[in-house]
């Protein structure tokens, strides 16, 4: 990614990240973990919306659960996909194979959409978002944000020298990707495995919507000391998390097991602030939205397609199963074993 962009998308994830000054140390788990009423069990769930089918099942059938959404002669299989997984994990695709042949789309969820002149306007003012001339950032972060920096350097073979520019929220993007490539960590699967599977198979392959992120770049480099200091700590605590618990979800998301997933899965530290700011909560519902609207509007003609969408967004209280129920679609998980 080119270095302007990957700038972008970090200063807009920093914006997000500004709500939690007051974030609690551990995140929470995520929202349909079964801490209430689970989508795996029967009842109303705990927003009142509809119940889905119910995920777990006697005989569970190999790699990640699937959903078919149905209306009439109309199909499409959704994978419900995890974050990070790693790079190097084997699961079984024989349903997804199944599920793509003779499919006419595999939709994948959006990928940041950047205007020319947002990208030019970082270029050149990439400098709010650096610490002020003669700071670096081991010397101006609190002892304790000091050791835990320190601590994951040498756990990633990195020096502090790396980071030592950038804003202590900057910082901690850039560390939670620097970890994630030390630990073998991808952001973009199941979406790019699935997606070569699709262009073996011929299928075309679009996106869910957009997301634009050029509105969020100006109040990104206005962040408070103690947000970015907030943010810092957060990252931190994500980094954590997946540290002791990401493989785990990893081979539970594998294996179908959305129970374990549930359990040991955490909302990251992005999603919670998404959820706590009401100037970016409308992304979460537009995301939602584009989901729901895509999947109908592929039922609109007979045939089958194939999507890949978060889990969050699929099973969170209100969410795109939720949606699509209470429109009439009938929801089922899907043999294609055979």
């Amino acid at each position: 990614m080119p270095a302007p962009i990957r700038l972008l998308v970090l200063a807009t994830v920093a914006l997000a990240l500004a709500g939690s000054a007051a974030a609690q140390t551990t995140p929470p788990a995520a929202p349909w973990a079964p801490s209430g009423p689970a989508p795996w069990d029967t009842g109303p769930t705990p927003s009142g919306g509809v119940t889905v089918a119910p995920v777990e099942v006697v005989k569970r059938l190999p790699g990640p659960a699937l959903w078919r959404v149905t209306k009439g002669p109309s199909e499409v299989i959704i994978l419900g996909g995890l974050t990070p997984l790693p790079h190097m994990l084997e699961w079984n695709t024989l349903r997804m194979e199944h599920a793509l042949n003779g499919a006419d789309a595999l939709y994948l969820q959006p990928r940041p959409k950047l205007g020319a002149m947002e990208v030019i306007g970082l270029a050149f003012n990439k400098g709010a978002l650096q610490l002020p001339r003669g700071q670096t950032l081991d010397k101006s972060l609190p002892p304790k944000e000091r050791a835990r920096l320190l601590n994951l350097l040498a756990n990633i073979h990195k020096k502090p020298a790396d980071y030592a520019r950038w804003k202590p929220a900057i910082a901690g993007l850039l560390l939670i990707a620097d970890f994630r490539r030390a630990a073998g960590l991808s952001d973009g699967k199941p979406g790019t495995t699935v997606m070569h599977m699709a262009n073996d198979a011929h299928v075309p392959v679009r996106y869910v919507g957009d997301f634009d992120l050029g509105p969020y770049i100006k109040t990104a480099a206005t962040l408070s000391q103690a947000a970015n200091l907030a943010c810092f700590d957060a990252a931190m605590d994500d980094i954590d998390q997946e540290s002791a618990h990401g493989r785990e979800a990893a081979s539970a998301w594998a294996n179908a097991d959305l129970k374990t997933v549930g359990e040991t899965y955490k909302v990251s530290v992005l999603d919670r602030c998404l959820l706590q700011l009401p100037s970016v909560q409308g992304l979460l519902e537009k995301g939602t939205q584009q989901g729901v609207t895509t999947i109908e509007t592929a039922m609109i003609t007979p045939g089958k397609s194939v999507a890949v969408i978060d889990l969050n967004f699929l099973l969170r209280p209100n969410g795109i199963l939720d949606r699509l129920k209470a429109d009439g679609a009938t929801i089922s998980i899907p043999d294609l074993t055979r």
